[in-house]
C-alpha cells in the first residue's frame, strides 16, 4: 500500500538560516497535519529549496526497506494553488466528520506512602 500524510508548513529550518546553528546540511519542516498533529519531518534535497510556511506538503509515510514497520516521514511533495486547497480541505473536512473519543475520567488510584 502507497500511504501519504498532507501537512500545512508551519516553518523551514534550513542549515544555514541566521537563526539555526546546524551540525548538518539537512532541511527540516515544522509541519501541521491534517488529524491536527505538529511534527517536524525532514524535507527532500530535491525541494529543500522552494518549500516555505504556508505551503501544503505531502510526506511519504510509506515503510523504509530497513525497518518495514517504521515509516520514512519525509516531505516529497509541495502542492500550490487550487490543488493544494482541495486536498488541505477535503482532509480536514474528514477530520471533522470522523466521531471523537470520549474519555471517562477515572478515580485515583491511592498509593501509600513508601516507608522503607
Amino acid at each position: 500500500m502507497v500511504y501519504y500524510h498532507p501537512g500545512k508548513v508551519l516553518e523551514v529550518f534550513r542549515p544555514k538560516d541566521k537563526e539555526v546553528e546546524s551540525a548538518d546540511s539537512s532541511t527540516q519542516a515544522l509541519v501541521e497535519t491534517w488529524d491536527e498533529n505538529i511534527i517536524t519531518y525532514a524535507v527532500d534535497p530535491k525541494i529543500e529549496k522552494e518549500i516555505k510556511p504556508g505551503d501544503i506538503v505531502l510526506i511519504d509515510y510509506n515503510p523504509t526497506s530497513q525497518q518495514p514497520f517504521r515509516p520514512k516521514m519525509i516531505v516529497v511533495k509541495i502542492l500550490r494553488g487550487e490543488k493544494a486547497r482541495k486536498t488541505w480541505d477535503a482532509y480536514k473536512s474528514y477530520f471533522k466528520k470522523r466521531p471523537k473519543l470520549k474519555i471517562k475520567p477515572q478515580a485515583p488510584v491511592f498509593k501509600p506512602p513508601y516507608i522503607g
